[in-house]
């Protein structure tokens, strides 16, 4: 069968797509290998907060009267009063992760789930798409495979249910009872792992100890003017910047997107202070930063974590029983593109080059009008807001747009920043 679009994974960016596509008169498909919708399931605790207003929804901010919004979920769900009553600006991991399944039920026609694509191909002006179970075509696709978990390279050759990435079955089944145990990371689910490890989710350790090359625990910055950078005007005037200016402001704005809840380091440290200070507890219990990670050995049944102390210039080691790795995500360009890869316009450091409304720049050999989209690939391109879901409606919609060739959804009327960032 012919699409006018096929969408290659459904995680929350790809399903605002598929949300976003039902009122248009486009006929679309998305392919998803897992068995049904799961978003970081393995790294969602009690106590994981969003870092968004729940009004950045699949939808909201472009189309507030789609039957995908968060409120709508609410609603249908009989929890409208209660949840209201609740004061809350976030809503948990868990609640949004149940959301996203609530959209995807929704939308099952358009989803097949447990399909996992194996290769596309280009035949006659198409775009040929061969799964595990099938195949169709497209004139176009887009790609939202999402991230793969980041192994830095002192423990790839370690990985065990000792070692492992916090974004794994592993921590699931882990027992730190009596265990020496170290957190390396200190983004937020580095935070929430050490947390909910200090409070024996995972049994009663032996020792704890946080490790990170940030310089410390640092907050997110939420403040209005900062937010100003995930906005559609932002994105515009950034795209427009040579590539070392994106690469150096990317690095400079951080902790705008990759600093941790203010609120849950207020928890943690209350939990320190009660832990050590009112219950006297006598475990060692550390929290590391500016340490440098460089090597891993293993020495009969621990291994043996070795760093660098940017603070004082000097060589540290510490022993562990467990080692549970919260270094990030990182992009990784699909197997299955590989057909086509030779159409594809790649940078220096082979990212994929974008075009303004998140398609893929094609070389001269494509001869075709048909575009490859791909989602939360172009931070390098768009800016710092590409990984976060605070303008996941605005970019469906700029693909929308740019598909039917014509303004389906009016995303040019926002009003203008107080930051004037580039406007004449």
């Amino acid at each position: 069968m012919n699409y006018d679009l096929i969408g290659i994974g459904t995680g929350p960016f790809n399903l605002s797509l598929a949300a976003m596509l039902k009122k248009t008169p486009l006929n679309y498909k998305f392919f998803e290998r897992n068995a049904h919708l799961k978003w970081h399931s393995e790294i969602i605790f009690d106590d994981s907060l969003m870092q968004t207003s729940f009004f950045k929804d699949l939808t909201s901010s472009v189309d507030p009267t789609s039957e995908f919004t968060f409120l709508n979920y609410l609603v249908s769900q009989g929890l409208f009063y209660t949840f209201m009553n609740t004061n809350r600006t976030v809503v948990t991991r868990r609640e949004y992760e149940r959301y996203l399944q609530w959209c995807a039920e929704k939308l099952s026609e358009k989803i097949d789930f447990g399909n996992d694509v194996k290769e596309i191909t280009l035949k006659n002006k198409l775009f040929e798409i061969t799964t595990d179970k099938t195949s169709a075509s497209a004139k176009n696709i887009c790609i939202g495979t999402g991230v793969t978990p980041r192994i830095p390279e002192f423990a790839k050759k370690h990985l065990s249910k000792n070692i492992f990435h916090a974004k794994s079955k592993a921590l699931l089944e882990m027992d730190l009872t009596d265990k020496n145990v170290i957190v390396v990371g200190g983004g937020q689910t580095g935070v929430e792992v050490f947390r909910n490890s200090l409070n024996s989710k995972w049994g009663a350790f032996k020792g704890l100890k946080l490790i990170s090359n940030r310089v410390n625990l640092q907050p997110l910055d939420e403040s209005p003017f900062t937010n100003e950078y995930f906005t559609p005007t932002y994105v515009n005037c950034f795209f427009g910047l040579e590539q070392k200016e994106k690469d150096s402001l990317i690095q400079g704005q951080k902790l705008a997107s990759d600093g941790n809840t203010p609120k849950y380091l207020e928890y943690l440290y209350n939990d320190l202070y009660q832990m050590k200070y009112i219950d006297g507890d006598q475990r060692t219990i550390e929290l590391m930063p500016n340490r440098k990670v460089h090597s891993l050995e293993a020495i009969d049944q621990y291994y043996k974590l070795n760093y660098f102390n940017h603070f004082n210039k000097k060589e540290e080691s510490a022993i562990a029983d467990i080692i549970i790795l919260c270094t990030g995500f990182e992009n990784v360009i699909p197997e299955f593109i590989k057909p086509i890869a030779h159409l594809i316009e790649f940078d220096e450091a082979g990212r994929f080059n974008f075009n303004r409304d998140f398609s893929i720049q094609l070389n001269e050999r494509a001869e075709i009008e048909n575009k490859i989209y791909a989602l939360n690939f172009s931070r390098h391109g768009h800016g710092i807001s590409e990984p976060q879901t605070s303008l996941m409606p605005w970019r469906s919609a700029t693909v929308i747009n740019s598909v039917l060739k014509n303004i389906f959804y009016n995303i040019n009327n926002d009003r203008p920043n107080f930051i004037n960032f580039c406007r004449d």
